[in-house]
């Protein structure tokens, strides 16, 4: 695929919003959406439970440490206490592996 034909991260995310959630969500993405975005299913964001190279959960800027906020501790709270724990993700349903990794992974 070229690179002027491909999405960006944050098109491809409200593209599949749009479509899993059909034309009864489109009313909801006004204020609501853009103050809490919605979040999508493991399978949707091709979420697996180890790292592509170097690209990890908990490199990631939507990476939310087990038991506390982001920025704690060596790499924005990667290396804090409980850095080996499942922790949660702003973009993504469910727990997620710290050394896992998905297609929204943004480096922090």
């Amino acid at each position: 695929m070229s690179t002027s034909s491909r999405l960006s991260r944050r098109a491809w995310l409200k593209t599949m919003i749009v479509t899993a959630s059909g034309a009864a969500a489109l009313p909801l993405l006004g204020r609501a959406a853009q103050a809490a975005p919605a979040k999508v299913s493991k399978a949707i964001a091709h979420y697996q439970d180890h790292p592509n190279g170097r690209k990890m959960c908990s490199m990631c800027r939507y990476f939310i440490p087990a038991g506390g906020t982001r920025g704690h501790g060596m790499m924005g709270g990667a290396m804090g206490p409980g850095m080996m724990r499942e922790g949660h993700c702003q973009v993504v349903l469910g727990p997620v592996n710290p050394r896992g990794y998905c297609l929204l992974y943004q480096h922090a």
